[in-house]
């Protein structure tokens, strides 16, 4: 019971905060998607703490992609001007010394984990922004960015629900034994009906909606299950312990960093 009750804490903070900052505004939003994205970052290079094949330069690559993000994000909200690229290229080609001078056993391998979380993690986060401060013309601001949420949210939770009262088959059984084929239909279906009631609610377009309900579903059970790819290669139960109950942020945001990019091409195709 007490394991339950942290969950459900921790859990309603976490939610609290997610849609809190959403609904106050574009910097808060800012901020709390990057620090979500710096611990995401470190929790990831933490995988390999006690690996003796690769080391990845973690102060580095949680500094260069704060570094990036907050680039990305000050150009998006027009508080920077200049071509980020002047930065950026010697952000990106510089580490590559990193080879030459290092005395590593695998200096490329260290360098190659050091960059992957920035594609991994960062981008998805920036995207998250982006998806928040994509103006539609009678829309709220966070219109968007929280029903990719709603609809993750949902999978996630039906999906479980469904698998557990009705799975017998298992997904990827090498990769995720509990993950069920019921369970991912259960959490398909009531990603449709989550979206089509929260469309009805913001008075939105059906139909994106629905169809991002069919491109978020699966997406998301994708990125649970990479993440959960990723724990097993370095053998950890959890990303972290920042949730009591519920793991790191990253185990909190598998299934939305992998889906946030389908819903943003998604976004921009329909607005």
């Amino acid at each position: 019971m007490n394991n339950i009750v942290t969950r459900a804490i921790w859990g309603t903070l976490f939610v609290v905060i997610v849609i809190g900052s959403f609904l106050v505004g574009r910097n808060a939003t800012a901020i709390v998607l990057g620090l979500f994205m710096c611990v995401g970052l470190f929790e990831f290079y933490r995988f390999f703490s006690k690996s003796t094949i690769v080391q990845p330069k973690s102060v580095a690559g949680v500094i260069g992609g704060l570094f990036l993000y907050a680039g990305l994000v000050l150009r998006e909200m027009e508080v920077i001007h200049f071509d980020l690229y002047l930065l950026f290229i010697p952000l990106t080609f510089l580490p590559f010394l990193y080879v030459v001078f290092s005395k590593a056993k695998n200096p490329l391998l260290d360098l190659t984990i050091t960059f992957f979380p920035w594609i991994y993690v960062m981008f998805p986060f920036y995207l998250m922004f982006q998806i928040f401060n994509h103006p539609v013309i009678g829309e709220a601001q966070w219109v968007f960015i929280l029903g990719l949420f709603v609809m993750v949210w949902s999978n996630d939770t039906f999906a479980y629900l469904t698998g557990r009262s009705f799975g017998k088959t298992r997904l990827i059984e090498r990769i995720s034994p509990k993950k069920s084929w019921e369970g991912a239909v259960g959490g398909f279906v009531f990603t449709i009906a989550a979206a089509c009631s929260y469309s009805y609610f913001v008075n939105g377009d059906y139909l994106f909606w629905i169809l991002a309900s069919v491109i978020v579903s699966p997406a998301s059970i994708f990125g649970d299950l990479i993440e959960s790819r990723f724990k097993r290669l370095v053998d950890v139960k959890d990303s972290g312990t920042i949730l009591p109950g519920h793991g790191g942020i990253l185990d909190r945001f598998d299934a939305v960093i992998y889906a946030t990019p389908f819903f943003y091409l998604l976004l921009i195709i329909f607005f």
